[in-house]
């Protein structure tokens, strides 16, 4: 028995289709014509008014038409990038760890899980957030503790507790764990 290229459907599966009416068909074409709905641009992009001859709706002439928002560049947002290319966008804190909890040091921060085989990285290791849009780090009292390299090969340790703000380039060090913090790459919108 041959088998078909396609797969066939059980009987009943799919309604037959409705019997050929005698109306004509309604197309695109006939439908009354609709106006769209009204969404406001996206914070940050301005739309562009491109003045000409007012078109006419309905026998009355609107006074500009309105083209698509023109994107305007916008910043990178803060990142962290860990080992194996994870990639996280600092939108909101962070905790991070081997098995982190946010509960305990900041409920509103997603906890990040580290790939750490050494198990050098705690629990709950350090707590990172965008602060008057500068990076924050704060050692949340870890086993093995925090410390920074600068771009400029500058490195410090992080009292635990205390929260350091962190300049862009710099690398995160948990441990034996390397995170780097810089701004994702910039885009449209």
């Amino acid at each position: 028995m041959d088998s078909p290229d396609f797969i066939v459907p059980p009987p009943g599966l799919i309604p037959s289709a409705p019997p050929p009416s005698e109306e004509p068909d309604r197309t695109v074409r006939d439908a009354p014509p609709r106006s769209l709905p009204a969404f406001p641009p996206p914070p940050g992009v301005r739309p562009t008014v491109v003045p000409g001859p007012p078109p006419v709706k309905g026998g009355e002439a609107l006074e500009e038409r309105v083209e698509a928002p023109t994107p305007t560049p916008q910043p990178g947002a803060w990142r962290l990038r860990a080992p194996g290319g994870r990639e996280v966008l600092l939108l909101r804190p962070v905790v991070l760890g081997r098995d982190p909890s946010a509960e305990a040091t900041r409920p509103d921060a997603a906890p990040i899980p580290l790939a750490d085989p050494a198990r050098s990285v705690s629990k709950t290791h350090a707590l990172v957030e965008v602060v008057d849009g500068r990076v924050s780090v704060t050692d949340l009292h870890s086993t093995n503790g925090t410390r920074v390299l600068t771009p400029d090969g500058e490195a410090r340790e992080l009292d635990p507790g205390v929260a350091s703000e962190v300049a862009g380039g710099s690398t995160l060090l948990l441990g034996e764990v390397a995170v780097r913090v810089d701004r994702a790459p910039l885009h449209t919108v």
